[in-house]
């Protein structure tokens, strides 16, 4: 059994790595420059980096098959915000200093109420 590698099959094995390490790194770049997102929206920045890395080496690629490179980096991103708003709605929210006391008083008359042998005098006005 014999195998032939031409000189064609070489030079696209060595551009396609060659491309591939270019995306790693502009990538990678990214990821740096936006690390201050990643507290807030990590989501968010994970798919800008994805988006923005094949974006940015679009110059290399044919220019009537962007479009699709475009499609790409608008879902991406759109699904990078969606899944941090949606993550943001189901985070429990802080309470404030009144809130917690309205809801200790709430509590502490209901458990007053619960107690059926105890008698609560009101005074009348």
């Amino acid at each position: 059994m014999q195998f032939s590698i031409s000189d064609s099959m070489v030079s696209e094995f060595l551009s396609g790595i060659f491309a591939i390490l270019a995306l790693v790194a502009v990538g990678g770049i990214l990821s740096l420059i936006l690390r201050r997102m990643t507290s807030q929206y990590p989501f968010s920045r994970l798919a800008i980096v994805l988006a923005l890395a094949p974006i940015s080496l679009i110059s290399f690629i044919d220019r009537n098959g962007s479009s699709t490179l475009y499609l790409y980096a608008m879902i991406v991103i759109l699904l990078g915000i969606t899944i941090d708003g949606i993550a943001y709605l189901l985070e429990p929210k802080h309470l404030t200093k009144e809130d917690v006391e309205a809801e200790m008083e709430g509590i502490e008359t209901e458990n007053v109420e619960e107690d059926p042998s105890v008698i609560v005098w009101e005074k009348a006005e």
